[in-house]
C-alpha cells in the first residue's frame, strides 16, 4: 500500500512524492482517515471545497474539523457519517450514502457561521497485507447547486401547480359567478314578469310587513280605494281599514302570524272619498329564508256587484215566497170554502125540515123555534153567500199569463231554491233542453210548483247520504213540454201515492198537505198535468207537462 508523505500528508517514501503530489491536485474530493478518524491526509480540491486549509485539519479528528450546523436543528450529518464509517470499518468494504445535507462552516473572512452544502459521499476501506482497515479514503461530490437547482425546479414546478390550482379555483369561481349572473338575472327577469302580473292584475294585491307598513300597492288597489301609490306605500295598511272592524283585522292577522292562509273573507274596506267597499281577501304569509314569517300579501276581489246580486235573489226569493203563501192562502180558503158548502147546505136543509115540522104547531114556543129556525136560516144562507163569494173571487182572480221560456223559468227558481235550502247541501244539476218553443203561462205561478217540487226533494233528502238533485227541461207528448224533479231520498210509500194530489195528506212533521194539491191547481189550470212516481234506483221524480204557446197566444203577447 503506498505511504502518504509531504505535501498531501505523511507520505513514507520519498519515492512516492509525485503520487502525492498527484494527490493534493486530483480534481476530485479526497480525505484519508485513520481508524480513529483522525484525518491524515487531504487534497486541494476538498480544502477548496469544504473553505477550509490542509494545516488547519490534517491531525485533527473529523467531525471535530466538521461538527453539525448548530442552527439547524435537523442537522444529521455527523450521525450519518459516523454511522457509514463505522461500517467501513467493520465491513472492510465500501459504503456509499445518499445524498447528505452537512452544511461547513465559513471562515471569519467570509464573516463566519456555516454554509448549506450537499454532498453525495462514499468511504472506502485501505486495507493492509493481514485485510485490516489501515486508512479510510473519504471521497466526496459537491451536489449543492444540484440539489439547489432541483430544489428550484421542485419550487417551480410547485408554484406552477399552485398556480394551475389558483387558476382553476379562478376558473370555478369565475363559472360560479356566471351561474350566478346568470341565476340573478333569470330571477330579475321573473321579479320584473312577476311585477307587471301584480301591477297588472285586475284584483287589487296589497303586499304589507307584519307590522301592517306597506310595500307595494298596485294599480286595482289604486282604483279601487282611490289612493296613490305614494299615499299608502310605507304607510300603515289600516288606512282602507273601516276603524269599526280593527279587532276583526287584528284576529285575522294573529291568523296569518300563525302561518294559515286565508281565502275568500268577506269583510269591508274603506276608499279615500269614504265609500265602504265589499271585499273578499285572500292573504297569505310571505317568508323569508329562513322561513320565517316577514309579511303578508292580500289580494281584494270587490264582491260589490255580487253582494247586489245576492241581495236582489234574496228579494226576489222572499217576494216569490210571498205571492206563494198568498196562493196557498187563496187555495186553501177556495179549499175550505168548497169543503163547508156541502155541510151549510145540509144544514139549511135540516133547518127548513125543522121549521116545516114546527109549522103545524101553534104554540107560542113552536113560533119562538120558528123564529129562531128562520134567523138560523138566514144565517146559514149568509154563510153559504160569503162562501160562494170566496171561491168566486179566488176562481175569478186575475192572472198574468205571457209568452215565456221555460228555461229561464226554471234557472230563476232553482237559484231561488237552493239558495233557501243551504243547509240540506245537496249537489244540483239541471238538464236544460235547448230548443224549447215558448209557452203561454203565469210565471210566477209555474215558479211556485218548480219552488215546491224542489224542496219537497230537498226536504225528502235531509236524512239520505246521497243528495243529488236534478231539475230537467224537455218535451213531453206533442203539443207540449215538461218539467222534472228527481231526488235520491227514500221516495214515495204506496199509501201516499194513491192520495198524492188530496188536500190536508202529508208526510211532513209541520206539513199542512196543501202544497202539491196547489201545485195541481196551478198545472191545471195552465191545461197541463202533474204526477209523481218513484224511481227504480231510490228515490221519487215529479214531472208535469204544460202546451206549449199557440200562435195566438204568441200574436196577442206580442
Amino acid at each position: 500500500m503506498t505511504q502518504i508523505s509531504s505535501g498531501a500528508g505523511d507520505f513514507a517514501a520519498a519515492g512516492q512524492q509525485d503520487f502525492g503530489a498527484l494527490f493534493a491536485q486530483t480534481p476530485g474530493l479526497y480525505l484519508v482517515l485513520d481508524p480513529a478518524l483522525t484525518i491524515r491526509a487531504v487534497n486541494d480540491a476538498y480544502c477548496r471545497a469544504t473553505k477550509t486549509r490542509r494545516e488547519d485539519i490534517v491531525g485533527r479528528n473529523i467531525f471535530e474539523v466538521f461538527p453539525d450546523n448548530p442552527d439547524d436543528p435537523a442537522a444529521d450529518g455527523v450521525a450519518k457519517l459516523r454511522n457509514s464509517l463505522l461500517r467501513v470499518l467493520d465491513l472492510r468494504r465500501p459504503d456509499m450514502m445518499s445524498i447528505q445535507k452537512y452544511d461547513i462552516r465559513k471562515p471569519d473572512s467570509e464573516g463566519g457561521g456555516f454554509e448549506e452544502r450537499y454532498w453525495n459521499p462514499i468511504n472506502t476501506p485501505v486495507l493492509d497485507a493481514d485485510g485490516g482497515v489501515r486508512s479510510i479514503l473519504h471521497c466526496v461530490e459537491d451536489v449543492t447547486e444540484l440539489v439547489r437547482m432541483r430544489k428550484s425546479e421542485a419550487t417551480h414546478v410547485e408554484l406552477a401547480r399552485e398556480q394551475q390550482l389558483v387558476i382553476d379555483r379562478l376558473r370555478d369561481a369565475n363559472a360560479e359567478l356566471a351561474d350566478q349572473m346568470e341565476q340573478i338575472k333569470a330571477l330579475r327577469r321573473y321579479t320584473y314578469f312577476f311585477a307587471l302580473l301584480v301591477e297588472n292584475s285586475i284584483d287589487p294585491i296589497i303586499t304589507f310587513l307584519m307590522d301592517g307598513e306597506v310595500k307595494s300597492w298596485n294599480k286595482a288597489a289604486q282604483d279601487m280605494f282611490g289612493y296613490d301609490k305614494d299615499e299608502v306605500v310605507n304607510h300603515h295598511v289600516d288606512v282602507i281599514l273601516p276603524p269599526e272592524l280593527k279587532s276583526e283585522q287584528d284576529a285575522l292577522w294573529a291568523r296569518l302570524r300563525a302561518g294559515e292562509k286565508i281565502h275568500d273573507f268577506e269583510t269591508l274596506r274603506r276608499a279615500k272619498d269614504g265609500t265602504d267597499v265589499s271585499v273578499a281577501l285572500t292573504l297569505s304569509p310571505i317568508r323569508d329564508e329562513r322561513h320565517e314569517i316577514i309579511g303578508a300579501s292580500q289580494i281584494v276581489r270587490d264582491i260589490t256587484e255580487q253582494k247586489s246580486t245576492q241581495k236582489k235573489l234574496l228579494g226576489l226569493q222572499e217576494e216569490l215566497i210571498h205571492l206563494s203563501r198568498w196562493n196557498t192562502m187563496g187555495m186553501l180558503a177556495s179549499t175550505i170554502a168548497h169543503e163547508l158548502s156541502q155541510p151549510l147546505t145540509a144544514a139549511m136543509n135540516y133547518i127548513r125540515a125543522a121549521h116545516r115540522t114546527l109549522g103545524a104547531l101553534d104554540q107560542p114556543e113552536a113560533l119562538r123555534a120558528r123564529d129562531f129556525l128562520d134567523k138560523a136560516a138566514n144565517e146559514t144562507k149568509l154563510a153559504g153567500g160569503i162562501m160562494r163569494t170566496l171561491r168566486e173571487f179566488i176562481e175569478k182572480r186575475k192572472t198574468n199569463r205571457a209568452i215565456d221560456d221555460l228555461n229561464k223559468i226554471v234557472e230563476e227558481t232553482v237559484v231561488l231554491g237552493a239558495a233557501g235550502s243551504a243547509d240540506v247541501k245537496a249537489m244540483l244539476r239541471t238538464q236544460l233542453r235547448g230548443d224549447l218553443p215558448a209557452i203561454f203561462v203565469d210565471k210566477i205561478q209555474i215558479q211556485q210548483v218548480i219552488l215546491n217540487l224542489v224542496r219537497n226533494a230537498v226536504d225528502a233528502m235531509s236524512n239520505s247520504e246521497r243528495r243529488e238533485l236534478i231539475v230537467a227541461t224537455g218535451m213531453d207528448e206533442p203539443g207540449h213540454v215538461c218539467v222534472t224533479v228527481s231526488d235520491t231520498g227514500p221516495g214515495i210509500a204506496p199509501d201516499v201515492m194513491a192520495k198524492l194530489f188530496q188536500p190536508f195528506v202529508t208526510t211532513k212533521e209541520n206539513g199542512m198537505g196543501v202544497g202539491l194539491t196547489i201545485c195541481q191547481s196551478i198545472v191545471e189550470a195552465h191545461d197541463g198535468k202533474i204526477w209523481g212516481e218513484t224511481n227504480d234506483g231510490g228515490g221519487a221524480t215529479f214531472r208535469f207537462r204544460l202546451p206549449i204557446a199557440d200562435p195566438i197566444e204568441k200574436q196577442n203577447a206580442a
